[in-house]
């Protein structure tokens, strides 16, 4: 809900559009900085006390930003930033959870993937429940309301037995870069900014095509997300016996097929069909990175690692937006879908290109329990 509703509330408090990006931009890097901070500090001190506390401070600043309502200035972009680092990293949390619900590691593949599926429909109810509210209430209640869903869902979530029985393995010796510090978390992280590029690209490059045909990018992006929650169902009703390492390659290269094949749509009609097809690898595909990255993390690390898997997306996403952006304005529209081939070129060579170096660095031993990480 948070970049439409902060957009509707400078917007609704006479700010300019420059000024109603440039918030979302503060909040986006507010949560960027923020969630490995809060991640490595729930690594090191559980997660009850760290989510309640984020918890707070978020509420706050967004109850301040629905009191105040800034048009711009120091106070709108501070409380912002504000509002984005103190983003309670309950997803992160929840995923370093459910290696120790699930032991069986076609059963944590079946969790992730209803996780990557939920996401799906979360980004779709989202700026849907925010446009409702500011439209029939006021851009002031989105917050408030975005107040009370996080106050509730991070209490909901903190206070149960499984938040508050849950620690880290003991890490030992900790490093200033924490997960960074392994070799193969740091390429799947690229393979992610390489996918997240192609993705942040496309949705741009498919919203400008439908601006320049006359036509809502709304009913596109929709049929791209459904078609991912398809894809997260169908994915997490079966076992899989395949080593993530090589499941990650096939949907890898399957996605990036998918960008190639979107090229051939000349008409919207068309690009809708493809979109539904080609979007049934998305939620797999994430639900695979996250399998690799709980099972690559060094130890007393999983929880940080989750959260560098977010901020990669979200630079990734940026940044093949704004590239978007610029070859949609000095070419067309239809350029930008080529900068979605190159960014999922770039994840697929990420994974496939000495392959073997997605080993463990832990000799595969976290959270208490052997992990399987056998090489493709």
């Amino acid at each position: 809900m948070g970049a439409l509703a902060l957009f509707l509330l400078v917007r609704g408090s006479g700010g300019s559009y420059a000024i109603a990006g440039l918030a979302v931009s503060a909040a986006t890097l507010g949560t960027s900085l923020g969630s490995p901070v809060l991640g490595r500090l729930i690594d090191r001190h559980g997660q009850t006390l760290v989510l309640i506390l984020s918890m707070l401070v978020q509420v706050a600043s967004l109850l301040a930003l629905a009191v105040l309502a800034p048009a711009g200035g120091f106070l709108l972009f501070g409380l912002c930033v504000v509002y984005g680092f103190s983003n309670p990293p309950l997803a992160a949390s929840m995923r370093a959870g459910w290696s120790t619900l699930f032991t069986d590691r076609s059963q944590l593949t079946q969790a992730f993937s209803l996780d990557s599926t939920a996401q799906e429909v979360i980004w779709i109810m989202g700026p849907l429940l925010s446009a409702t509210i500011a439209a029939s209430i006021d851009p002031r209640a989105t917050l408030v309301a975005m107040a009370a869903f996080s106050a509730i869902g991070v209490t909901w979530f903190a206070t149960s037995k499984q938040s508050r029985t849950w620690r880290s393995a003991h890490a030992g010796e900790r490093h200033l870069l924490g997960p960074l510090t392994a070799s193969p978390v740091r390429r799947v992280l690229a393979t992610i900014l390489g996918l997240a590029f192609a993705w942040g690209a496309l949705e741009l490059a498919i919203a400008a095509y439908a601006d320049s045909t006359n036509h809502s990018a709304g009913p596109l992006l929709a049929v791209w997300a459904v078609g991912s929650v398809i894809g997260g169902l169908l994915f997490a009703l079966r076992r899989w016996s395949q080593p993530p390492q090589r499941m990650l390659a096939i949907l890898l290269i399957l996605n990036f097929v998918g960008f190639i094949v979107l090229l051939f749509a000349q008409t919207p009609w068309q690009l809708a069909v493809l979109l539904a097809v080609t979007g049934v690898v998305n939620a797999p595909v994430i639900a695979t990175l996250y399998v690799l990255i709980e099972s690559l993390a060094p130890r007393g690390t999983v929880t940080e690692a989750f959260t560098w898997v977010s901020t990669t997306f979200t630079v990734g996403i940026g940044a093949g937006a704004a590239s978007a952006g610029i070859i949609s304005d000095v070419l067309e529209p239809r350029a930008a879908f080529w900068l979605a081939v190159l960014g999922g070129g770039g994840a697929v060579l990420a994974v496939v290109v000495r392959h073997r170096g997605l080993h463990s660095t832990d000799d595969a031993h976290r959270a208490g329990h052997h992990v399987d990480v056998s090489a493709t």
